[in-house]
């Protein structure tokens, strides 16, 4: 098996095009990352065919059609003065900085250090599909739909410029933009064999990353001081059910899959080795000394849950483990991917389609409905109910398709904006950045919607935190929306974005929408206990003549 492993790792390295690298930088602009600015992940695209093979008798364009990789797989969005008030109208944000392709592969978690500026950590992923080539009779690479001898991950895949591989995370640095593999998921040493990675999220108190394995179901961590994996992996599947009364479900091994066999197929998730729902982890956040994470993701009949561990002094998962919530199993099981916390003490989970495969790149999740809910902690007046939250979330409308349910599985909080349509450094959580899929096509609604830009906008929607679903705002017509790759093409592709994060600053506490468990220093009680908070953290936008950033000395805080 291990020699398997190895011969699948040098055989992707050789079909990867491009001189293999210790790092790369960007070589249109240095990276430039200010207070208020969104990092977003999302699908590369694809490159036009070569115009000398498209008449070859035996193959259709989209056999000739690969990932490119000279497009962006990640961007900074500068957000900070759109202009006018949010009405539903396009953004057209300036991307100040992107990471391409053919340096990171592609990826979907995203995370941001306390650094200041902060550096920016992006995991591998397989939400875009797992791409096949091989040699054709000429050298040649040609895609190919199922695995077998001398087949490999396509060029843009995974970060193969930079030696990168199935269970990479990449680092941007801050200062000089430069971009590194900056550490290898593994497990007993052996490296991730396809599904990648879920997310990631960054825990200040302890400077250490955690990320989830979507094919092992473990929860790793790593310094950010130098890459190192801070002892051993976390085991949801054994540990954490154990912990709450579930049947444990051990990691096997025999599950893993292989590029090498004909039993891999491309347009198969199901033959990817994803770890089962009792395994399965995605979604990550620090707050209030736990570790929160989402599981029982990839279930066909049950909706994901909501876990949570403390964390001892030296960063490591401890065995006080409670489940927080049961999301919602209707409209659709779907993965929870991204959890986030407002300063105020509210709970967001960001849910993205059933993960699905098609060879012309069409379409990377099922049609569905995911949604991004809004938990809110107990009050002490509240009905009895188990747990520490209100037993019903609220919702946010995502997009105007359908039922306004349109998430792309991404969410994290930021600024608000001025009446002047500016960002207000001020207004610490006023609004909630949620990564969509077609988020202004509505066949109905086109008349009203045309004056203000183009429908089919995968991106973002930058809309006020409290803009819940009500009788009287089922619309998101308070938000921007930014376009990804601001090609505006496609309407019928879907699952095109991934996660986002962003870059804020400590701000005065504001009053709370809701009771808040915060006291007056921003901490109370201790680690582990449900009334600790960590002090404000949000999430942001920022960019055309931006506000002036807080001193260097102010250290900023990140939304995990």
């Amino acid at each position: 098996m291990f020699g398997t492993v190895v011969r699948s790792v040098c055989l992707l390295l050789g079909l990867q095009l491009g001189a293999s690298l210790a790092w790369a930088q960007n070589p249109d602009r240095p990276l430039r990352i200010e207070v208020g600015d969104a990092v977003v992940t999302g699908f590369s695209g694809t490159a036009v065919p070569e115009a000398k093979r498209t008449g070859r008798a035996d193959k259709s364009a989209i056999d000739l059609t690969f990932i490119d990789p000279d497009a962006p797989a990640a961007r900074v969005v500068s957000l900070a003065r759109p202009g006018f008030v949010a009405d539903g109208r396009l953004f057209p944000a300036r991307k100040t900085f992107d990471v391409f392709a053919r340096d990171v592969g592609q990826v979907f978690g995203v995370a941001l250090d306390d650094q200041t500026p902060p550096n920016i950590y992006l995991s591998a992923t397989s939400a875009f599909g797992l791409h096949l080539v091989a040699r054709d009779r000429d050298g040649s690479p040609e895609r190919r739909k199922v695995g077998g001898p001398g087949v490999g991950w396509a060029k843009g895949q995974f970060g193969g410029d930079l030696q990168g591989d199935p269970g990479s995370i990449y680092k941007v640095d801050a200062v000089t933009g430069a971009i590194s593999v900056f550490a290898k998921v593994m497990l007993d040493g052996v490296p991730n064999p396809g599904p990648a990675l879920g997310n990631l999220a960054y825990d200040s108190a302890h400077k250490q990353l955690f990320a989830s394995d979507l094919h092992t179901g473990m929860i790793h961590r790593f310094s950010v001081i130098d890459g190192g994996e801070m002892g051993a992996p976390y085991d949801h599947g054994v540990t954490g059910r154990a912990a709450v009364q579930l049947t444990p479900a051990p990691f096997d091994p025999a599950m893993r899959p292989n590029i090498a066999s004909v039993k891999f197929d491309s347009g198969n998730p199901a033959t990817w080795g994803y770890a089962p729902p009792e395994r399965q982890v995605w979604a990550l956040a620090v707050h209030g000394g736990r570790l929160f994470y989402s599981a029982r993701n990839g279930s066909n009949i049950e909706g994901p849950q909501i876990l949570s561990v403390a964390l001892l002094p030296d960063g490591a998962p401890a065995g006080d483990v409670r489940v927080e919530v049961e999301a919602p199993a209707q409209p659709g099981p779907y993965p929870v991917s991204d959890i986030a916390f407002s300063q105020t003490g509210a709970m967001l989970l960001a849910q993205r389609a059933t993960i699905v495969a098609s060879y012309d790149y069409s379409a990377f999740v099922a049609p569905g409905q995911p949604r991004v809910l809004r938990y809110w902690p107990k009050e002490s007046n509240d009905p009895p109910s188990p747990g520490l939250w209100k037993p019903a979330p609220e919702e946010y409308p995502v997009g105007f398709a359908g039922e306004a349910r349109n998430s792309a599985g991404g969410v994290a909080l930021g600024y608000g904006y001025d009446p002047n349509g500016a960002l207000n450094p001020s207004n610490c959580d006023g609004s909630i950045l949620i990564s969509g899929d077609k988020l202004r096509l509505n066949g109905a609604l086109r008349e009203r919607l045309a004056p203000g830009g183009p429908l089919a906008v995968d991106g973002l929607q930058v809309g006020p935190f409290d803009a819940v679903k009500r009788p009287d705002a089922a619309l998101p017509w308070t938000s921007y929306f930014v376009d990804f790759d601001d090609k505006f093409v496609e309407p019928t592709a879907t699952g095109r974005v991934g996660g986002v994060r962003t870059f804020v600053a400590p701000c005065a506490r504001q009053s709370a929408a809701a009771p808040s468990l915060v006291g007056a220093n921003n901490q109370t009680g201790a680690p582990g206990d449900p009334q600790y908070v960590n002090g404000p953290q949000t999430g942001g936008g920022g960019g055309v003549d931006p506000p002036p950033p807080p001193p260097a000395s102010a250290c900023a805080r990140l939304r995990s």
